[in-house]
């Protein structure tokens, strides 16, 4: 009985461990469900992303995301740097703003072959402000990710 109790708990107990996401590094929900559910590979297929399926999932680097169709989760698998979101799925405006948010999912945009995610509040759309200079807003982003994620502060 004791042996199964520690076999028990060595077998459950790293897993647990290991399937956590690094919430600062990434957005993503209580779950660990990131792109909030949105199948990443439809970004880059349509004027809008799709909803993803949970019997379509992927974990990697303890985020889980979920894809429409089983050829998207293939597409993801083989290459999944081309089609995570930048800044780990965060706002990547509110970023170059100093600040890190969760964005509305369905206002992205895919600029050389890269996703980017905004927030969207009633008076301003992330979208649009980091559309007016995408390449000084990716420096400065970028620069406050970096912070962000490993001391869960910008400066």
């Amino acid at each position: 009985m004791k042996l199964l109790i520690v076999i028990l708990a060595l077998t459950t107990t790293p897993t647990a461990y290991s399937q956590q996401a690094d919430t600062l590094k990434y957005c993503v929900n209580a779950r660990n469900i990131g792109v909030g559910g949105y199948d990443p590979v439809s970004y880059f297929q349509g004027s809008a992303p799709l909803a993803g399926k949970a019997n379509f999932s992927t974990t990697l680097e303890g985020v889980t995301y979920q894809f429409n169709s089983e050829s998207n989760l293939k597409k993801f698998t083989l290459n999944p740097g081309k089609y995570l979101p930048q800044f780990g799925g965060w706002c990547s405006m509110t970023l170059a703003m100093g600040r890190a948010t969760t964005p509305k999912y369905d206002n992205f945009v895919v600029l050389k072959d890269k996703l980017y995610l905004f927030e969207r509040t009633v008076s301003v759309n992330g979208r649009e402000l980091w559309l007016k200079d995408p390449k000084a807003n990716e420096k400065i982003a970028s620069a406050n990710y970096t912070s962000y994620r490993t001391t869960g502060k910008i400066k």
